[in-house]
């Protein structure tokens, strides 16, 4: 609730009891089972591919940089949607972000979302993300090659792969699977998004953010 930063009015009486595990379902392990790793690793390399996804990069070259990552990730997008029995709906979702913090001169930024739209409770939204953009040391230089393999094409990969099996399916809820641009510029991609459903008073139950996924080394160094 908004209030539990500044309230335990709204919590019950504590200690609680401890977390159990709870075995998945028949549906959920049906879902677990069509995941393809192949898939997975197969949309890493298409988008480490464009060469540079930086935010900076070309937006028209049809083979390299950000814009081509973009159009195939919508066309992969819509490739899922043809699936889902016209349930999962994918768009662009653009602006012009004006010069800014790493952002020198007015740059598109574009998301690319796909919707599923929940069969029961469709105003309940659940958003699962992860960021197509990528970068090298120097967070300005958009024109050397930057892979960004695992940040964050593996990221965008499993939200890619979720949307997927998901779009056979009817979710109670609604379910959001997007590529956003600009978070190693700033987060502007995801912070447009969310002001986007800010404004239109969305019931947004929980975001689920894909960043760099698989990693052999925690933060902690474990």
């Amino acid at each position: 609730p908004a209030s539990a930063g500044t309230s335990t009015s709204n919590w019950p009486e504590g200690p609680g009891k401890p977390i159990t595990d709870q075995r998945p379902d028949a549906e959920l392990r049906a879902i677990l089972r069509e995941i393809d790793e192949d898939r997975i690793k197969a949309i890493v390399e298409k988008l480490v591919s464009f060469g540079t996804r930086h935010t900076l990069s070309s937006q028209t070259d049809p083979n390299r940089g950000i814009g081509a990552a973009a159009n195939w990730i919508l066309e992969e997008m819509n490739r899922y949607a043809a699936t889902s029995g016209g349930r999962m709906t994918v768009e662009f979702q653009s602006y012009i972000q004006q010069p800014a913090s790493r952002i020198p001169t007015p740059t598109r930024i574009t998301n690319v979302v796909a919707t599923l739209r929940g069969s029961v409770t469709p105003d309940r939204i659940y958003v699962v993300s992860g960021h197509y953009d990528s970068r090298i040391s120097d967070v300005m230089n958009f024109t050397d090659d930057s892979p960004g393999a695992s940040d964050d094409a593996s990221g965008v990969a499993v939200a890619m792969e979720l949307a997927r099996i998901m779009a056979t399916r009817r979710p109670e809820a609604t379910i959001v699977f997007t590529a956003v641009s600009g978070e190693e510029q700033g987060l502007y991609g995801a912070r447009y998004q969310a002001a986007q459903y800010k404004a239109a008073g969305a019931d947004v139950h929980a975001m689920f953010t894909n960043d760099i996924i698989g990693s052999s080394t925690a933060d902690d160094g474990a």
